[in-house]
């Protein structure tokens, strides 16, 4: 008829094939049951790095072939070649290239074709195709380890990750978040019920942090949240999310997190706080009591001041140091409430300059005594015992040190002491540490002393 098209010829059948199997990096194999002979495409030869000539036999094959993965082979060509099975499943196997040593995956596919029907046939040829897969199954296998860890993290852990889709407000459930929050481990829950777990006031709570966070610019969140778990009571759990990709108008579709138990630490810390508080509360009385005892024993005896301001200096110490919940204080509550009673008799003649740094508990006790002894010094006997006198008393932070410097002018002229008492003494060497350091110098016009301490 005119116009037809003639059809296609078995060589440009087997041409095409051929330009597909090369495009698609196919390599094709046959195996001549009979003969035992079996036939590789030049692709197939490179892939198993075969040469590019000669014969090529079952042993050479078998010798290339992961030995852990040879059985797997077999056995797939076995059900293959069996006219009860006459399998055509593909299999994933390793290879070892005897040109270059390097393993390689590869994905087989075969198909066998008898002579005769029926479960008496007889195999003919059995061919198929091979591809080199090595890239593909190395990254799934990467992928697979990096979810192994994670979820052995997170096991470890004790963690239930959970997943939020925004614009459906569902929940991707786990058994680890259904027993955190006290539902079934099979069960489904809804987001609105896992939000029913909430104690009073904390959805509201965690919204406007939420909403806080997002006017800031910040795409995570972390945040103690209450819950109230049948069988549990009240648990506190520790909630991180961090929104998941955007779409191209920038809005995000998900928020992804992970919830664990923090229920512990926070019966821990009260009970702590408790202990600070009875703690501070005893050494404020014991505190009292000495300085009690001290006028009782110590009546009229001159040095008795002294030694009642040194003991507020240390109840003062003791009060900033257990009235925090943090092992840390600012520097500046330090020095204020240290030279806070000597302001309020001497307020403008002490000028007090510096920068606001956190002080560890290591320090703050010493530059309390420091500060108290030097403003007790003067008070008596420099600058501060005359109207005319002052006291400047300057820090910086460099070198990760604190640089503090007292300097008294306008009060009386200044001598070394003949004699070292107590108060030179603590201020020389008993308030601090090697290698923190108090230099004194008693100059005419007025004490300077120079206070050098390493913050770590």
């Amino acid at each position: 008829m005119k116009g037809a098209v003639e059809p296609a010829t078995e060589y440009e059948t087997a041409v095409k094939y051929e330009l597909a199997c090369k495009a698609a990096g196919i390599g094709v194999w046959e195996l001549h049951v009979a003969e035992d002979r079996l036939v590789y495409c030049p692709i197939a030869r490179g892939i198993f790095g075969f040469p590019a000539e000669g014969p090529i036999t079952r042993d050479m094959v078998y010798a290339v072939i992961h030995p852990e993965d040879a059985g797997l082979v077999r056995s797939a060509a076995q059900r293959a070649l069996d006219p009860k099975v006459r399998s055509t499943e593909s299999y994933t196997y390793r290879i070892r290239r005897p040109d270059t040593g390097e393993t390689r995956w590869l994905v087989g596919d075969g198909i066998a074709y008898f002579r005769g029907a029926g479960d008496d046939a007889i195999p003919l040829l059995y061919a198929g195709s091979i591809r080199d897969v090595t890239e593909r199954e190395l990254t799934r296998r990467s992928l697979a380890a990096s979810e192994e860890r994670l979820r052995l993290a997170v096991d470890a852990a004790q963690m239930a990750v959970w997943d939020l889709d925004i614009e459906t407000d569902v929940v991707a459930h786990s058994p680890e978040l259904n027993r955190m929050l006290g539902f079934p481990e099979d069960a489904r829950p809804t987001a609105e019920e896992l939000r029913s777990r909430y104690a009073p006031g904390e959805r509201e709570r965690l919204e406007a942090l939420g909403a806080e966070a997002m006017a800031r610019g910040e795409t995570s969140l972390q945040a103690r949240v209450n819950y109230i778990v049948p069988g549990k009571g009240e648990v506190t759990y520790v909630l991180r999310a961090a929104l998941a990709a955007s779409t191209e108008g920038g809005a995000s579709k998900r928020v992804i997190g992970v919830l664990y138990d923090a229920t512990e630490q926070v019966r821990a810390e009260a009970r702590l706080t408790t202990v600070n508080g009875e703690l501070r509360h005893r050494l404020k009385n014991m505190a009292n009591l000495a300085g009690i005892f001290a006028r009782q024993t110590w009546a009229g005896n001159p040095k008795l001041d002294t030694y009642l301001g040194r003991i507020r200096a240390l109840a003062m110490s003791a009060d900033l140091m257990f009235g925090t919940r943090d092992a840390v204080l600012q520097l500046h509550d330090v020095i204020h409430s240290s030279m806070q009673p000597f302001i309020n008799d001497f307020h403008d003649q002490i000028a007090l300059d510096g920068p606001d740094a956190v002080l560890s508990d290591r320090l703050f006790t010493g530059i309390a005594l420091v500060l108290h002894e030097l403003a007790t010094n003067a008070a008596k006997h420099g600058a501060l015992s005359s109207r005319a006198g002052r006291v400047e008393l300057t820090w910086r932070l460099e070198d990760a040190k604190l640089h503090m410097r007292w300097t008294e002018t306008g009060g009386p002229k200044v001598k070394a002491p003949e004699s070292h008492g107590f108060g030179l003494n603590l201020l020389r060497r008993g308030a601090f540490a090697v290698p923190d350091a108090v230099r004194l110098d008693f100059r005419a016009e007025g004490l300077l002393a120079e206070i050098s301490l390493p913050l770590a």
